[in-house]
């Protein structure tokens, strides 16, 4: 899974220097920590809608799927009150997904965002800790999940 290798490649970066760390690889592997988030979103999308394994998927519509999220309406959906209809685990990869997002943003486009490898470790085991959410929700809350960060709303 993409997700699990974005964990352990933000992880390696933070530890490639440990003794002295150097600021961009911090930067990166505070971005890959969002990153891992994402592509942890992104399969479930997909598997929720299409299926989950290669036998009983149509490859095609699988990866459409999979690349249907959009970053920004995700974190807008994800800062929704909508949000506490999802059960907690669903709630709490929402809040980390936000909370990463800004992040990431702050690491990939703010020269001077400075940043310590504690405190990019604490975003990931916090990444994993929200994928591992994600991943234990019931089926149901997990489709439902994929189709409101994906699916515009319309009413009536």
């Amino acid at each position: 899974m993409l997700a699990t290798d974005l964990i352990e490649t933000a992880r390696a970066l933070v530890n490639l220097n440990q003794a002295n760390p150097i600021q961009s690889n911090l930067n990166r592997a505070q971005s890959t920590a969002y990153y891992a988030l994402f592509h942890a979103l992104c399969p479930n999308c997909a598997d929720t809608w299409v299926g989950s394994t290669k036998s009983d998927r149509n490859q095609p519509a699988w990866l459409q799927v999979y690349r249907a999220p959009n970053h920004n309406i995700v974190k807008n959906k994800c800062k929704s009150k909508e949000m506490s209809r999802f059960p907690r685990g669903i709630q709490d990869f929402a809040i980390k997904f936000v909370e990463l997002q800004e992040k990431r943003h702050q690491a990939d486009y703010n020269p001077l965002f400075k940043i310590t490898s504690e405190y990019v470790l604490n975003d990931i085991v916090n990444a994993e800790a929200a994928i591992r959410n994600l991943q234990e929700s019931d089926l149901s809350a997990k489709t439902a999940f994929a189709v409101w960060v994906t699916m515009n709303n319309r009413t009536s």
